[in-house]
């Protein structure tokens, strides 16, 4: 993933890019291999926690490491394809967030239904919803977070940040992008799965529920952020 994002990069904004690898209490070699990396390549950086503080702390961090005008984000599981940040890149005249939606999601059955159900929910507490609000292929003006401090450390950040953005004025764009299915990596609730069939951890889920409602009552009593 990051060879491919220093080739994708280079392809759509020349030399001025950084990519920061935010690893998140992981038990592999990511930090290692990032750190191997960034010798050769000092616009590669590594930011590590001590202990996995969640999806939405880790995007957080890599927010806030980030020095450049624009800030793109994705996961590393190979689900979509780097090459198409140039389509997202090419309208970013258009918004200040440009949030991609998956085209034909290769995603297991239930995990659909899951992710259906979440932004069935994200819709009904906040009246107005996005199209497919958790896709991880976002493109932000960074400028925006000089006033959005999102404060969820899980999956709701995605949801928390375009709906800050959007009350707050700024233009929310979406669009399509190709999906794929999941080269490495496990979904963070989902314990085991077997084909169709996944047995759920109802910790994280209970966390997002949370930490939903928290905003909800946030934006409801004026005090989003």
């Amino acid at each position: 993933m990051v060879r491919s994002a220093c080739k994708v990069l280079t392809n759509v904004v020349g030399d001025n890019w950084e990519i920061i690898v935010v690893d998140d209490g992981s038990t592999d070699s990511t930090a290692s291999l990032t750190l191997s990396m960034s010798k050769k390549e000092p616009r590669i950086r590594l930011a590590s926690h001590k202990g996995n503080l969640g999806f939405g702390r880790a995007v957080r961090t890599g927010i806030e490491r980030s020095t450049k005008e624009w800030i793109f984000y994705t996961d590393c599981d190979g689900q979509f394809d780097l090459e198409e940040l140039e389509l997202v890149w090419a309208r970013r005249h258009e918004a200040d967030i440009v949030s991609a939606f998956r085209r034909n999601r290769k995603d297991p059955g239930m995990r659909l239904g899951y992710s259906l159900l979440w932004t069935t929910l994200t819709l009904m507490l906040f009246i107005r919803g996005f199209k497919d609000v958790d896709s991880s292929f976002k493109l932000f003006r960074a400028s925006i977070f000089r006033r959005i401090k999102p404060r969820s450390t899980c999956g709701v950040i995605d949801f928390e940040i375009l709906t800050l953005a959007r009350d707050m004025g700024y233009r929310v764009i979406q669009m399509p992008v190709s999906h794929y299915e999941r080269r490495a990596g496990t979904v963070s609730f989902e314990s085991v799965r077997n084909g169709f069939i996944a047995f759920v951890k109802f910790g994280p889920i209970y966390e997002m529920f949370q930490q939903l409602l928290a905003f909800r009552i946030r934006s409801w009593r004026g005090t989003g952020q």
